[in-house]
């Protein structure tokens, strides 16, 4: 089973100097091998600070951006990694190993079991000029729920016919859709122990249903990926840069 552990962390308590910032890096790169060593761990990558965010969002055909994050909460996504478990305890051990759970707090989500057309074929080469973003989609889940069998229908082929596009122009690097909020697990380390609880980290009125890594000339390249994605209709698509470094 797939599952994607999300990074959340207060980015004010982050190191201030060279050498802490270089230990974070290290356990960061430790964990990475450690879990890339298993041929298990999926798509991963740090995010820049919320303040590079953008918000999207399309109604009635109109298309309106916003600068800041989706949700303000006191602890901000940094970053993620997905990875195949045979099952959510293990899921939650990885979760645990990552060295944010120390600090911040690892939401755990199941990804969906909706495979979309091309998400497993070889994705884009990054050209020159390219940068890596990741498309955060936030929708209300009880209006989801609300809609039509045909209108949901409708809305998968519509994001199918999307992957695809982005897949064939050469943007598409990776995407998956999440199971519902109510199914995660919020995974903190203190002082060595552990804690476990259920639900989202973030009570908002629209959660995170999946998120899409696209690569971009520039901002407004990625902003107009993010207007074509379906839910920017119903929801909101949180545009952020992905931090260049080698996980």
């Amino acid at each position: 089973m797939k599952y994607v552990l999300l990074i959340h962390e207060s980015e004010s308590a982050r190191p201030t100097t060279k050498e802490a910032g270089a230990a974070v890096m290290d356990a960061y790169r430790a964990f990475s091998k450690e879990l890339f060593a298993t041929g298990r761990g999926g798509d991963a990558a740090p995010l820049e600070p919320v303040s590079t965010s953008t918000c999207v969002r399309v109604r009635d055909k109109k298309r309106a951006v916003s600068d800041g994050p989706f949700a303000e909460t006191k602890e901000q996504l940094g970053g993620y990694y997905s990875v195949d478990a045979k099952d959510e305890a293990e899921a939650i051990e990885w979760a645990a190993k990552i060295p944010g759970a120390k600090t911040g707090a690892i939401e755990v989500r199941r990804l969906a079991d909706m495979p979309m057309p091309s998400m497993d074929s070889k994705v884009g080469t990054a050209s020159t000029g390219t940068k890596d973003y990741i498309v955060l989609i936030y929708d209300r889940e009880e209006e989801w729920a609300k809609l039509s069998e045909a209108r949901r229908t409708e809305l998968f082929a519509a994001y199918g016919a999307f992957t695809t596009a982005i897949r064939n122009e050469g943007q598409f690097v990776a995407g998956e859709p999440l199971t519902t909020a109510k199914s995660a697990k919020i995974v903190r380390v203190r002082d060595g122990k552990r804690t476990v609880t259920d639900g989202p980290f973030a009570e908002t009125r629209e959660q995170l249903g999946g998120y899409y890594r696209v690569r971009a000339h520039n901002l407004d390249e990625a902003v107009a990926i993010a207007a074509k994605v379906p839910s920017a209709e119903i929801g909101t698509i949180e545009v952020r840069p992905i931090m260049d470094m080698a996980m």
